[in-house]
């Protein structure tokens, strides 16, 4: 079973949706009649979406649209459906719920949702009470409709816990957008982080619905840079992540991403590591770096972020652990150290019979195939390593990794692959004297094709493509 992340995020920089019926629509669920949020975004009630279920006002809650819900006492599986979409188009779907002791039981329920009939995520609250209306559990996917409605099931996995949903947001995605999406895949979210940032990016600063963790360096190995660009050129980035993103950047000297909360089985992973330099660099100056996930690198050359341009770096069908890391390694003539600006993580549901992938990076606006997998979680404060980052429990059983709360006065609270970055007092002659092998033991995943440009928008070539003999 695809299980889904469960993410605790600030209310006040949520993301919302414009309704355009047939694109995008907000359902705040429980509700009755529409109304405009701060961020002039429109929700409807869920009048003609569900038939059944018994609607709440949760008391003392005033914020919406999490101060109503719909739960769902009988029945095995209870579904929206008429959900207005595009066929055949890229789609974001995405289900929040906050349960805060609704029913008088402190008793948070865990049951799964399934979206249009195929994506499945399980979704676990451990939590009775937040005592936050800022916080609450997100699920979502992407996915391409086959038709112009699509359905959110809930479905009990328990006898004594009742299903409840607070709200639906669809957003459409522009055509070449996640181009590397199967027909029958759907990506479920695992993480999506902006690091250097300092608040939470949503809309209307991502027009396309996403939310941006932040995360920033809160250790003195780490630098947070901001670019000295007029403006970043997110072209060469077909899944055109925000300007705002990739104007910022978390740099530091042996950084490794790794994340407690997958399990130790390992699962296939779809990564996006996104990368533009802040600076423009002088003749003597020069950021070049490998990435390598475990013992295998990625790629074949060095990645070279370019000034004032954006550029992506996509794996899939890789598989990773709870033991797994992404390491960063500078190479022998670099003189900066390496750096990341935004990370999404998702896994792969498949619904297809067989399924395969390959590997990329990406400049310009060709795109790589991936693949992955998530894990229900429940974030909680925990720190620990440099830069502070987000972390989560895994049905109850996967350790904690970081949490991180910002001066901002709110805490952005969620299990990050970015979990933990550390520095090595030897990095640097590490990755000179050891270098990882570059065959993997799942083989699959390989291949990979590094970004590589100068430092300058004008002298980077536009695409890097390489897929591998699996896909």
């Amino acid at each position: 079973m695809m299980e889904a992340l469960l993410y605790v995020i600030t209310l006040f920089s949520l993301s919302a949706l414009t309704v355009t019926l047939g694109e995008s629509i907000s359902i705040d669920c429980g509700s009755t009649g529409s109304y405009v949020d701060s961020n002039n975004v429109t929700w409807v009630g869920d009048k003609g979406f569900v038939t059944n279920g018994e609607p709440m006002k949760i008391p003392d809650v005033v914020k919406k649209p999490i101060n109503t819900l719909r739960y769902f006492p009988t029945g095995q599986t209870n579904c929206y459906t008429n959900i207005p979409v595009t066929k055949g188009q890229k789609t974001l779907v995405r289900t929040k719920f906050y349960y805060e002791n609704y029913d008088a039981k402190f008793s948070p329920p865990s049951f799964d949702v399934i979206y249009d009939g195929k994506h499945r995520d399980s979704i676990v609250i451990t939590e009775s009470l937040l005592n936050d209306e800022e916080t609450f559990y997100f699920s979502e996917v992407i996915y391409v409709p086959e038709n112009k409605n699509i359905s959110v099931c809930l479905l009990r996995t328990s006898p004594s816990d009742n299903p409840f949903i607070s709200s639906i947001e669809v957003y459409s995605l522009d055509t070449g957008m996640y181009d590397d999406l199967g027909p029958n895949e759907g990506l479920i979210l695992h993480d999506r982080i902006a690091y250097g940032a300092k608040e939470l990016i949503s809309y209307p600063l991502d027009p396309y619905g996403r939310v941006w963790l932040a995360l920033g360096s809160q250790d003195s190995t780490l630098t947070d840079l901001t670019t000295s660009a007029p403006s970043i050129d997110i072209t060469g980035a077909s899944n055109k992540p925000p300007e705002i993103v990739m104007s910022k950047a978390l740099s530091g000297v042996g950084l490794v991403l790794s994340d407690q909360t997958l399990p130790l089985t390992g699962v296939p992973v779809y990564l996006v590591l996104y990368f533009s330099e802040p600076q423009s660099l002088g003749r003597t100056q020069r950021r070049s770096f490998n990435v390598f996930l475990d013992n295998t690198q990625v790629g074949s050359r060095p990645i070279v972020p370019v000034f004032g341009k954006a550029t992506q770096f996509i794996l899939r069908d890789v598989v990773a652990t709870s033991a797994s890391q992404i390491v960063f390694q500078s190479t022998d003539d670099s003189v900066l150290p390496p750096l990341i600006n935004g990370l999404e993580l998702y896994s792969i549901s498949n619904t297809s019979p067989d399924s395969g992938g390959g590997g990329g990076d990406q400049g310009g606006g060709s795109t790589d195939d991936s693949e992955g997998s998530g894990g229900a979680k429940q974030a909680k404060n925990l720190g620990k390593g440099g830069a502070k980052s987000s972390g989560g429990k895994k049905n109850n059983k996967l350790p904690l990794i970081l949490g991180v709360t910002f001066a901002s006065a709110f805490a952005v609270l969620a299990s990050a692959f970015a979990a933990i970055w550390k520095k090595r007092q030897n990095a640097k002659s590490q990755s000179n004297s050891t270098v990882p092998n570059t065959s993997t033991e799942h083989g699959t995943g390989t291949g990979m094709s590094p970004l590589v440009g100068q430092q300058f928008a004008s002298d980077m070539t536009d695409s890097y493509v390489v897929e591998d003999g699996h896909h």
